[in-house]
């Protein structure tokens, strides 16, 4: 007499829980998706802040891991990603890392205070590669002397004063900018787009995980 086999299928003569081989049901999808979502947001914004050559990095990395590990293994199991889904993670991933690139900007502009700042000096910084770089500083209206954001030499001679945009306690590097020439509508709409296709992307899979058609095509 034989069974019904309900472990979902053998892999090298051992069995397999279902749940591993088929992959996840709409709910648990939809909570895995809102996870990846709020990871990435977070991963492509928070070390963005403290620099943005390190953000871009970090930000590329998780994008790679969650895809790995836990949109293939988990969330899909053994049903193959449709061409359509990878391509949107991959585009809406991209949208936010690019976006990460003006967090700082964004930032300064809800909490950032503006002011005078004062050239102070540029520094010969060594990098962990032994690359020597040139990195300069301002004295901010609060009487810190604070390092800008991007490397290189100073933008005008000691002394001088510009507008400064600042956070108090140096949280985020001060701009030398005022608060209306701020970037921050490039982070916001990136990080947006990238969201919103994120988004639909796990509302589309959730609805149907093996639609292999492009869903904008009738």
């Amino acid at each position: 007499m034989s069974g019904t086999n309900r472990s979902g299928g053998k892999k090298g003569g051992r069995r397999q829980p279902a749940a591993a081989v088929r992959g996840l049901g709409p709910r648990g999808m939809a909570v895995a998706w809102a996870v990846i979502i709020a990871v990435a947001l977070v991963s492509t914004v928070g070390p963005a802040l403290l620099d943005f050559g390190v953000g871009v990095v970090f930000g590329l990395i998780v994008l790679i891991t969650l895809y790995a590990w836990v949109l293939r293994r988990i969330v899909f199991g053994s049903r193959a990603i449709p061409r359509w889904a990878r391509l949107t993670y991959w585009v809406g991933g991209a949208l936010m890392v690019v976006g990460g690139v003006h967090a700082p900007d964004a930032f300064l502009a809800l909490v950032g205070e503006q002011g005078t700042a004062t050239i102070a000096y540029a520094s010969t910084e060594t990098g962990s590669h032994g690359m020597k770089y040139k990195q300069c500083w301002v004295d901010l209206p609060d009487g810190n002397t604070e390092q800008l954001p991007r490397t290189g030499p100073c933008p005008a001679p000691n002394g001088t004063h510009r507008t400064v945009v600042y956070a108090p306690g140096g949280v985020v590097a001060p701009i030398l900018a005022a608060k209306g020439d701020l970037m921050w509508w490039w982070a916001a709409g990136f990080q947006l787009a990238g969201v919103g296709l994120l988004t639909t992307t796990a509302v589309l899979t959730v609805r149907d995980p093996v639609l292999e058609r492009w869903p904008w095509r009738r």
